[in-house]
């Protein structure tokens, strides 16, 4: 493979242009393909090596698209990004020559237990950051989440296989496809994080709305509602231990070169609390959920890489407590969600998401199950098509 790490002051010859590097051990598995380490011979320094999966690099256009977007990434360098180099083509087939980053990806870390509040909120501002550096030189990433998002121990979390994303993200999709993603995945990360984030997954709720902010705007909005419900220091406090999570295991169900994953890439366990008005109409006694509770999904139908979002709604009446979870016909189940309602409150909003990936025709379906103040299951089926 040929190829040249942070462009030099001229281009070498064609001829000089063989055997630049050397591979070695895979290090993670990536969204676009096996990530590896790599190191350019010329001067020993590490890089990482992707090898784009063959049927993402056999989709028409995508390697021309992917040898466009990495033009364009070329000479963008931010803490909050892990640089393109290069892309190279040999007989085994592309792949995407990058800065050197063996911190693992945000879905692994997830898979050993939820992170903190303050470590969630740190992580969406840092992808936030990296998005307006991508947008502000007319770029997108086109596939925020869990798996492209690297975060290690030290520094920030950052965006990572920049360019084969974009070049796979449906045709006209932009920055504010983007910043949706990143409110799914910010919501994600702070669904257990209690009453201290409310006003952060606030403002994430209302970016995954039709019209979000910009990627720079949401991010220090995010910063100043953490400060105010985190303390002044909320980033100093982000290494805490995560909460264990409880529950089934996630399962991935491995459909020929493509893994089919259930992914919860969005969004918030906690209520959107709506007011009802008046204080004489407030009820103090106990808890009741109204009968007209229900669950809608959207898209009902749809084709590849999709993230189908699930919302609850339903009248309160009292005051106690809601105990809900999730529950995925593939066998997921999320840990038991306890809410404390106000008399105040007279309605509830759950969100939930499931990401789907890969080649493959799949009817399943998402269950919120209430199991306080009554036991009452909500079920929406829903179809993914991809060829």
């Amino acid at each position: 493979m040929a190829s040249i790490p942070d462009p030099p002051a001229g281009d070498l010859p064609a001829a000089d242009r063989g055997g630049d590097y050397e591979v070695g051990a895979v290090l993670r598995e990536g969204w676009g393909g096996t990530i590896r380490e790599g190191r350019y011979l010329r001067t020993g320094r590490r890089v990482t090596v992707e090898d784009i999966r063959p049927d993402l690099a056999s989709t028409p256009g995508l390697t021309e698209r992917l040898a466009e977007a990495g033009r364009a990434l070329a000479t963008l360098r931010d803490p909050h990004l892990v640089a393109v180099y290069d892309l190279v083509g040999d007989d085994a087939g592309y792949h995407l020559i990058a800065e050197w980053c063996d911190a693992p990806s945000l879905a692994h870390l997830l898979r050993g237990g939820w992170v903190s509040a303050e470590r969630g909120v740190a992580v969406i501002a840092d992808v936030l950051a990296g998005l307006a550096v991508l947008h502000q030189a007319g770029l997108v990433h086109g596939q925020v989440g869990p798996e492209t998002v690297v975060a290690g121990p030290d520094g920030p979390a950052r965006l990572a296989e920049l360019g084969v994303c974009s070049a796979a993200a449906p045709k006209g999709a932009g920055s504010a496809d983007d910043v949706r993603d990143a409110a799914r995945l910010g919501l994600h990360l702070l669904r257990r994080s209690g009453s201290r984030t409310e006003p952060v997954r606030a403002l994430l709720d209302a970016a995954v709305g039709s019209s979000p902010a910009d990627a720079g705007t949401l991010r220090r909005e995010i910063e100043t509602a953490a400060a105010a419900g985190l303390g002044a220091g909320w980033r100093d406090q982000q290494t805490a231990p995560p909460a264990k999570r409880v529950g089934k295991p996630r399962r991935l169900l491995i459909w020929v070169l493509v893994a089919l994953v259930a992914v919860a890439a969005g969004t918030a366990a906690g209520l959107i609390l709506l007011r009802s008005g008046a204080a004489g109409t407030q009820s103090s006694g106990p808890l009741v959920v109204g009968s007209d509770a229900s669950l809608t999904v959207s898209p009902a139908s749809a084709a590849c890489d999709t993230t189908f979002v699930f919302v609850a709604r339903g009248s309160l009446s009292g005051a106690g407590t809601l105990v809900y979870r999730w529950e995925q016909s593939d066998g997921e189940v999320t840990s038991d969600t306890a809410l404390t309602v106000r008399p105040d409150e007279g309605s509830f909003q759950l969100i939930e998401a499931w990401r789907l990936q890969g080649s493959q025709t799949v009817n399943d379906a998402m269950t919120l199950h209430i199991l306080r103040p009554v036991n009452r299951s909500l079920r929406r089926s829903f179809r993914y098509v991809c060829p």
